[in-house]
């Protein structure tokens, strides 16, 4: 599946860059994301927990940043498994950054996420795709709270809110319904 999402940061893009090159800062910005380890050579290990409904999923796995600073974009590559249920992911992430004036950023992420096991079944409904979009817009507000700090000290201190299973299910699934009634 196919993940699309845009928003626009009120910062310079060389602020927004900097924030976006710190990977352990970063880190703190993703629900339920954890970075257990940097292995120096733009490789990462940790793990990623995403609750939905009635199942727990903890990705343990590594992933790997490639920056391009010409353009602006970062790419992504990780996978993880969840020894405990038996799930599987991989996920490639390109990140694009982009001046639109003097003082604002614009962020386009896409991710392609390939799921196997028993999380998989939710990708089929189309709630993976719904709970990703809600955890999007949880890492936005993130940037957008870290990047607005007034102290470098207050923004070490922003990390991504935690996010409750059951409320996070229901809403993407209330979004799910909305969107079909929408169609008909």
């Amino acid at each position: 599946m196919e993940i699309e999402e845009r928003f626009v940061v009120d910062q310079p893009i060389e602020v927004v860059w900097a924030l976006f090159q710190n990977v352990p800062e970063l880190a703190l910005c993703l629900p339920g994301a954890e970075l257990t380890k940097d292995n120096g050579d733009g490789s990462y290990e940790g793990n990623v927990s995403v609750k939905l409904g009635p199942i727990v999923a903890s990705f343990d796995g590594k992933a790997t940043v490639i920056s391009q600073p010409d353009d602006r974009s970062i790419a992504i590559t990780g996978r993880g498994v969840d020894r405990s249920g038996g799930s599987q992911g991989r996920v490639t992430v390109d990140v694009h950054l982009a001046e639109r004036s003097k003082d604002s950023t614009s962020v386009e992420i896409v991710a392609a996420v390939q799921l196997a096991g028993p999380i998989a079944q939710f990708g089929r409904t189309g709630l993976v795709n719904e709970v990703s979009k809600r955890l999007i817009d949880e890492f936005s507000a993130c940037i957008h709270a870290k990047l607005d700090a007034a102290t470098p000290h207050e923004a070490a201190t922003v990390k991504a809110a935690e996010v409750s299973g059951l409320s996070l299910f229901l809403s993407s699934l209330w979004a799910m319904v909305a969107k079909w009634f929408k169609r008909g």
